[in-house]
């Protein structure tokens, strides 16, 4: 399957990540997600805050969010207009992967997830690097996902935020847009692993 890398992420060590292209395949066919990120940790989606912190494979229900700081455990999440943002602490072995649409922004997922690399993992949000995946624009959403998601990664304290700011919606031959295709379209997956 077709992915593409971004290059903020590429120049960490020990940082695997990936977000899928559009493709032909049926990404709501359990085995995609499966033959993506075997072995992952993978979240419900609720449109809420809650944020795991997890330890194994497995899906986690009731939470948008998925935080850990053990090595080799992907987590995966889906989007197909919401952003994907990825958070790497540089100086403890912590990551966070978020689902991060409307109604995620505005209950502050972000900030959540941020606090929770904090007080379970030790993380300080300035040693972080976070990374807005491609997403609705406002050109196409009433609601600027991107700048509500930079603020509150600010406000949390990280300092180094990369957004491309790539609408998915402007952008139908590389990208699935759930507003853009009437709800008749897959799902992106993205991945972030530490090894």
């Amino acid at each position: 399957m077709n992915v593409e890398t971004f290059a903020p992420l590429r120049s960490l060590s020990g940082i695997r990540h990936a977000f899928t292209l559009r493709t032909i395949e049926d990404t709501r066919d359990p085995g995609f997600q499966e033959r993506f990120a075997p072995g992952a940790a993978s979240a419900e989606q609720t449109h809420g805050d809650g944020v795991a912190v997890v330890k194994r494979p497995g899906h986690y229900p009731g939470v948008d969010a998925l935080v850990t700081g053990e090595r080799n455990l992907p987590l995966v999440i889906r989007v197909a207009d919401c952003a994907a943002v990825f958070i790497v602490d540089r100086q403890t072995p912590a990551i966070g992967l978020i689902h991060s649409g409307k109604k995620g922004t505005q209950l502050n997922i972000t900030g959540a997830t941020i606090a929770a690399m904090r007080d379970r993992l030790g993380t300080k949000a300035g040693d972080c690097v976070a990374f807005i995946s491609p997403s609705i624009g406002p050109c196409h959403y009433e609601v600027d996902i991107w700048s509500g998601i930079e603020s509150q990664l600010r406000a949390a304290g990280v300092s180094e935020v990369y957004n491309h700011r790539v609408c998915t919606a402007c952008h139908l031959d590389r990208y699935f847009s759930y507003r853009a295709e009437h709800g008749q379209t897959g799902r992106h997956f993205a991945l972030l692993s530490q090894t």
